[in-house]
């Protein structure tokens, strides 16, 4: 993998980007983009050095993998990637009261045979969230921030906050396979969208408000049972496109799903 000096980048011809990371500054100049990963601590970096280093050679269509390594003083400062013109986050596309199922469907679909993809390349992305999928214009879609998963033996300490709160804080419980962190991640972040609220907090009567008019949702209604209820095990996760049903094009108004005290207390 090429390296690039970090004092050879003009940053004054570089445009900051709008969305930042929780731990990195990000500019690009129309072709690539420059992650500087300054939220992260020396031994971090040189930690993701090797692993980045390790996977190179890897080639995936829908994952933005790191070009060029930035260095400084031959350390780790940042690294580069394809500009993905024209998008926005997933989660963000469909921030919005009312919107049609099947366009979401559409998307979770491609992000979920990525997913496999990634998986069979031997990657465990681990930070994944629809934040972390990003859709353009032409309804191509894209996994960045793949900084955060585990390689081979490179393991990483990142997980979602939407993972974290649900495995960590709520079910207090543990996996049966690696791939289901990332396949756990992407069913709470469905929900998410879907509900407008985590999983663990939807009600039977909100999920079945939706299910009766999506079959999507019916193909994961034991699924999502078997989540929050603890005395189930957390195994044999499906990917989304194993459920999605493509036929599904109900039009989701999120105000109509929410409890009674729930409208009280957005209004507050």
């Amino acid at each position: 993998m090429e390296k690039i000096k970090f004092k050879e980048i003009n940053f004054s011809a570089l445009h900051k980007l709008q969305r930042q990371g929780t731990q990195s500054t990000i500019y690009t100049d129309g072709f690539l983009c420059y992650k500087l990963l300054d939220g992260l601590y020396p031994d971090e970096k040189r930690d993701l050095s090797k692993k980045f280093l390790d996977m190179d050679g890897i080639k995936m269509n829908g994952v933005l993998l790191p070009l060029h390594l930035i260095v400084e003083d031959d350390n780790l400062k940042g690294y580069t990637m394809k500009y993905f013109a024209h998008s926005m986050p997933l989660s963000e596309k469909f921030l919005k009261r009312y919107f049609h199922c099947k366009e979401l469907f559409i998307y979770v679909e491609k992000a979920s045979k990525i997913l496999r993809n990634i998986h069979s390349n031997g990657i465990i992305y681990q930070d994944l969230s629809f934040e972390n999928i990003l859709v353009d214009d032409n309804g191509n879609i894209v996994f960045c921030d793949i900084d955060g998963c585990t390689y081979k033996e490179h393991i990483s300490p990142f997980f979602s906050l939407l993972f974290k709160n649900f495995l960590m804080d709520f079910r207090h419980s543990t996996l049966s396979t690696k791939e289901d962190i990332d396949k756990l991640s992407m069913l709470l972040s469905f929900f998410l969208v879907m509900y407008g609220q985590e999983l663990q907090r939807i009600t039977k009567k909100q999920y079945h408000a939706l299910s009766n008019h999506i079959q999507t949702l019916e193909n994961l209604r034991k699924t999502a049972d078997r989540l929050v209820n603890p005395n189930f095990p957390i195994e044999n996760l499906p990917y989304m496109d194993e459920v999605i049903d493509l036929n599904d094009n109900y039009e989701i108004d999120r105000k109509k799903l929410l409890t009674i005290r729930q409208r009280i207390f957005r209004k507050l």
